[in-house]
């Protein structure tokens, strides 16, 4: 827990605080040492507890941020985030996993949450899959458990298919086939630059975080995320390189990269589990089915009144599915 019951692992080698994590931490204490309401201290002292955990490495030249928690032991399970997201996003799921006994590593991807950005903008999935691997090398990780939401499952999949003996399963939260168009390859990459970059990144900056949650309820989410978790999960709209959100954008609308989804998953042999919400309209639900339908050893589960926000909408539901699809794994 975050009280310190649970074990955070001292990394073999470390690098310097990020400037994006040392000025978002002195913000926090600064705040926490002022005046505030009740459940604003528990919502900063909650966070505090979270930076309390950071810890940095660099990965291909790129300084990255991430979490270790849990017994060293612990089979080891990678977390990894979605587009335009961060580590913090796993926040309610990773102490459950912790508890039932796994080693649960989480971390930025380069250009988003606390890492570093990329001067070379290597934003793709084989970059990300470059860094992931990286990290299981620097941590000493064997064979992982790596579980991935949204355009973290485009990495891990890759990292699973192109590196087989080092992932024992898989796990996927809103991800489906996604087809490619040419009139959406072209017109997505602008649209989400003009919403993310242009719209919502100077909103987040003024603090006006109740327009991204009304974005979230209305359009994302079948549940209502808590408050907390959306402040939160806005962070995210800060830290991120905009040229990230560019890159990645024209990255996955590409048809070698859509192609590559269907292929990848006919190659890998690990226990896959591929978890969609009825509601998503992101990460069609229809689409998840045709792509399990193409794993050798995949399973679809589908979670009713969820939308495409899974990890703030229903993060005990998110542990258990992870805890019972694992204990599976471990036979």
């Amino acid at each position: 827990m975050l009280n310190g019951a649970i074990a955070v692992t001292v990394p073999p080698q470390t690098s310097m605080p990020t400037a994006k994590y040392t000025s978002y931490r002195t913000e926090v204490e600064a705040k926490l040492a002022g005046k505030l309401s009740q459940n604003e201290r528990r919502r900063f002292e909650h966070e505090l507890d979270l930076l309390r955990r950071a810890q940095f490495v660099e990965l291909n030249g790129v300084v990255h941020h991430y979490q270790d928690v849990g017994p060293r032991n612990g089979e080891p399970l990678v977390l990894v985030h979605g587009w335009d997201c961060s580590a913090l996003w796993w926040h309610r799921i990773v102490d459950q996993l912790a508890d039932a006994g796994y080693r649960v590593i989480c971390y930025d991807l380069k250009g988003h949450g606390f890492s570093d950005n990329d001067p070379a903008r290597g934003y793709t999935v084989d970059g990300f899959s470059n860094d992931l691997q990286a990290l299981g090398n620097i941590l000493g990780l064997g064979p992982q458990h790596v579980a991935a939401f949204s355009l973290g499952a485009f990495v891990a999949l890759h990292y699973g298919a192109n590196a087989p003996d080092r992932v024992r399963s898989l796990t996927f939260f809103n991800f489906s086939l996604m087809p490619y168009y040419p009139f959406a390859a072209k017109l997505v990459p602008k649209l989400l630059d003009t919403v993310f970059n242009r719209l919502l990144r100077p909103i987040e900056r003024l603090g006006l975080w109740w327009l991204p949650f009304i974005y979230a309820r209305l359009v994302l989410a079948k549940n209502t995320p808590p408050v907390d978790d959306v402040k939160l999960g806005t962070l995210s709209l800060r830290c991120c390189d905009p040229e990230a959100i560019r890159v990645s954008s024209h990255e996955i609308s590409r048809r070698e990269v859509l192609e590559a989804v269907g292929e990848q998953m006919r190659s890998v042999q690990q226990p896959t589990l591929l978890v969609a919400g009825a509601g998503d309209p992101v990460m069609r639900p229809a689409s998840g089915r045709k792509l399990m339908a193409l794993a050798k050893n995949g399973t679809y589960l589908e979670v009713p009144k969820c939308g495409h926000l899974i990890l703030f909408e229903l993060p005990e539901q998110v542990a258990q599915i992870l805890r019972l699809f694992l204990r599976g794994v471990r036979g």
